[in-house]
């Protein structure tokens, strides 16, 4: 009875100590799979961390050319107020060329024709001194 009992405990005792291996090669198998799922994280957290970068690096590159922009529209604002301010400038002077032009055109005539009536004063003051040395003769 002993020995039955003994070889029972035996059975029982392989099987046990068979349970035992196979938990201990799981637990070993699941040891090795947190450690390469750790790792999977940690390479996963280093990607996270350089498009971190990357993102803040693209942000920077954006704000630089948003304000390169912004200052660009600026310089083209105060280039057109100035085109505006030329513009209006020549039209002035173009009006004021024109009217300059139109009171020379004016004189000239005015000009011609008192040239012309001083030719005629001289021509018959000429013609008067003529008829007057005529009659003292």
């Amino acid at each position: 009875d002993l020995e039955i009992q003994l070889g029972t405990s035996q059975d029982n005792l392989a099987k046990k100590e068979e349970h035992r291996i196979r938990a201990t090669n799981e637990t070993k198998e699941l040891e090795q799979e947190t450690v390469s799922v750790k790792k999977d994280i940690a390479d996963v957290e280093v990607v996270i961390q350089k498009l971190e970068q990357e993102k803040t690096n693209r942000d920077h590159t954006i704000k630089s050319l948003n304000d390169q922009i912004t200052s660009g529209d600026e310089v083209i604002n105060k280039l057109n107020k100035e085109k505006k301010h030329i513009s209006e400038n020549s039209a002035k002077s173009s009006e004021d060329l024109q009217n300059a032009s139109e009171k020379v055109e004016h004189l000239m005539k005015i000009k011609t024709k008192l040239e012309a009536t001083l030719d005629e004063l001289e021509g018959s003051a000429e013609r008067e001194k003529r008829s007057r040395g005529a009659l003292e003769k």
